[in-house]
C-alpha cells in the first residue's frame, strides 16, 4: 500500500475508533483529568463533544471514565447520590432519578470503562466496556448527572475545569 493511503487509512481507523468509544459521530476531546486520592489514581475522565471544540451544556456530550481501581454497584450509586445532594441539595425528584440510574451501574474493576453519552438534555445512555447498560430519560438529566464531574460546584472544581477544556 502506498504511504499516503496507509496514512489516510490510519486516520480513518482512528476516527472510527474515537466515534465508537464516545458514541459521537464527530467527537472532539475537550479535556481529560485524573482523580487521585492519597497519591493513588482512582480514575481518568475524558470529555468529548459532538464536533464543537468548546463546552456547552446544550450540545451532545460524552464522558468516558477509565477506572484505575474497582467499585461495587452500591458504591457507585451511593457516590452518585452523595454528589447530587451536595451539588443541588435534596430535590423532590431525586429518588426517581436515582432509581433510574441504579439500573445503569455495574461493579467495575481496574481497567473497566464507563461511557455516559448524553444526546439530549434529558437523556443519558451508559456503556460499560462498550456494552450498553441502560438508556434513561429524566428532566435535565445531562446537567444534573454529568454535573457530578463537570459542574463548577463539583467536588473537584479543578478537575471539572480541566474536563471542560478551561
Amino acid at each position: 500500500m502506498r504511504p499516503e493511503l496507509r496514512a489516510l487509512a490510519l486516520v480513518v481507523l482512528m476516527a472510527g475508533s474515537a466515534s465508537a468509544e464516545t458514541g459521537l459521530g464527530a467527537p472532539v476531546q475537550l479535556g481529560q483529568a485524573t482523580l487521585r486520592f492519597l497519591g493513588f489514581d482512582i480514575y481518568t475522565a475524558t470529555l468529548h463533544t459532538e464536533g464543537k471544540p468548546a463546552f456547552d451544556w446544550d450540545q451532545k456530550l460524552s464522558l468516558r471514565i477509565d477506572y484505575a481501581r474497582g467499585f461495587t454497584t452500591e458504591e457507585l450509586l451511593r457516590g452518585t447520590k452523595t454528589e447530587l445532594q451536595r451539588i443541588e441539595g435534596e430535590q423532590p425528584d431525586q429518588p426517581q432519578m436515582l432509581d433510574k440510574l441504579a439500573t445503569c451501574f455495574r461493579d467495575v474493576e481496574a481497567g473497566d470503562t464507563f461511557v455516559a453519552l448524553s444526546p439530549t438534555a434529558d437523556t443519558v445512555t451508559l456503556f460499560l466496556n462498550g456494552q450498553q447498560t441502560c438508556s434513561i430519560a429524566h428532566p435535565d438529566l445531562r446537567r444534573r448527572f454529568l454535573g457530578i464531574w463537570l459542574s463548577p460546584n463539583s467536588r473537584s472544581a479543578r478537575l471539572s475545569a480541566q474536563l471542560r477544556g478551561e
